[in-house]
């Protein structure tokens, strides 16, 4: 009898013990340099902007290394291979072409996000959706069990791509690598057709972190971004939902912050060091001092460059001191001219508020715009100036301007599109 009472309060402590541990999670407070925070995935976009691409259908005779079983009663079958993780894609192009690029590779993603010996095929790394006739009827199959035989799931007629309805997204089963091991893992995606009737894809699931920092509770949601917006997270992006009684229903692009960039969480910072691959972990840094910290996160100051515009001449962030410049990012990717005709309208209504740098990724687009729409202002080539592109436009298609303030200070950062409601908050 006392044995067994004995083993009953053993298992009471170990039981109360783990449920303490438990409790634990994800609370913190600001004495942790370092938060390690537990995530959840969550079906659709949260916050987030939903983006799509086409996907690449090949004929079956192009089958790739692996067996199918496609549905009796689909004809005109075509297939299409999602790839889960690009790394094992990267890393198979690195060594074939035996790239300089190689070591930086592994630096970044070995063995935390990518194992060189636990490499995936494409069988275990792709999603497989096939596209076909039924009836005379456009349909399309999710592989959604991942077990590659189409003939027990759904088979869906083409509709149009819609972000807003959450009874369309489709849950699918895939395999990812979580650090140490390849292992079975699940989400939604979002498939529908495009303007020309083109079946697109888009991953349909974002991740939240809820925790408790200084007894204060946050919400904080994360998504991989460009180019890459799939499974995995080598270019997450993070954002701060809610903080405490406070809750944004939506982003402005100075929200968002991405690998190496900083949230504020109370009166401290915490710089995103890592997501894990399979999104299940986050971890934040604490900086003990930004005060000095240069950086295009409002409040920082504003990384210095020294370049040349299209006409030749020098032009450097010095050249602006004590004044108020707008860096001014315009791009021909998705539409040739809509970002320079808001450039025309931005720099005309605000022309004697501020100094204003455009920059572009394209000659020729730039060109082209400055003939068709008589734009006559300072423009530079990112391309041409090193410092600029480091800095100022990581991405070639970016449309993101920089608001500099008269002390050498990040006031804000936003899209093109939106720059008449933000700037009318610094200049009424």
């Amino acid at each position: 009898m006392k044995q067994t009472t004995f083993i009953i309060a053993l298992i009471l402590l170990i039981t109360m013990a783990c449920n303490k541990e438990k409790n634990h999670d994800n609370v913190f407070n600001s004495n942790y340099d370092t938060l390690l925070i537990k995530t959840k995935k969550i079906k659709g976009y949260g916050l987030f902007n939903s983006f799509s691409y086409n996907l690449d259908f090949i004929d079956t005779i192009e089958q790739k290394s692996f067996r199918l079983i496609y549905p009796g009663n689909v004809s005109d079958i075509k297939v299409a291979y999602e790839l889960i993780d690009f790394k094992p894609y990267w890393f198979g192009n690195l060594k074939r072409n035996k790239s300089d690029y190689m070591p930086t590779f592994l630096k970044s993603y070995f063995p935390n996000k990518f194992d060189t010996i636990n490499i995936p095929s494409l069988r275990e790394n792709s999603i497989c959706i096939l596209s076909g006739k039924q009836a005379g009827e456009n349909v399309f199959i999710v592989d959604e069990n991942n077990n590659k035989d189409f003939s027990d799931d759904k088979i869906r007629t083409y509709q149009k791509f819609n972000i807003k309805s959450f009874s369309d997204l489709i849950p699918c089963k895939y395999n990812i690598y979580n650090g140490t091991q390849i292992v079975e893992d699940s989400g939604w995606i979002n498939i529908g057709t495009d303007k020309s009737d083109k079946l697109v894809f888009s991953v349909a699931h974002y991740l939240e972190c809820d925790f408790s920092y200084d007894n204060l509770l946050y919400k904080i949601g994360i998504v991989n971004g460009l180019p890459y917006l799939r499974f995995c997270y080598e270019n997450p992006l993070i954002a701060i939902f809610s903080e405490g009684e406070l809750k944004k229903d939506s982003l402005n692009n100075s929200d968002i912050a991405t690998t190496g960039e900083y949230l504020k969480l109370g009166k401290n910072y915490y710089y995103l060091a890592d997501v894990s691959n399979n999104g299940i972990l986050v971890t934040l840094v604490k900086e003990k001092d930004v005060s000095n910290k240069i950086g295009t996160q409002v409040g920082f100051i504003a990384p210095d460059f020294n370049c040349h515009s299209i006409e030749g001449d020098s032009i450097s962030l010095k050249d602006y001191k004590g004044k108020y410049l707008l860096l001014i990012n315009v791009s021909a990717c998705w539409s040739k001219v809509s970002s320079y005709k808001c450039f025309m309208d931005l720099t005309e209504t605000f022309k004697n508020k501020f100094a204003y740098i455009g920059i572009d990724d394209s000659p020729i687009a730039l060109r082209n715009n400055i003939k068709d729409l008589k734009i006559s202002n300072r423009f530079v080539i990112a391309a041409d100036n090193p410092m600029i592109r480091k800095t100022y436009r990581p991405d070639a298609c970016s449309r993101t301007c920089f608001l500099v303030g008269p002390d050498g200070r990040i006031i804000d950062n936003f899209e093109i599109f939106d720059w008449e409601t933000v700037l009318k908050k610094h200049f009424q």
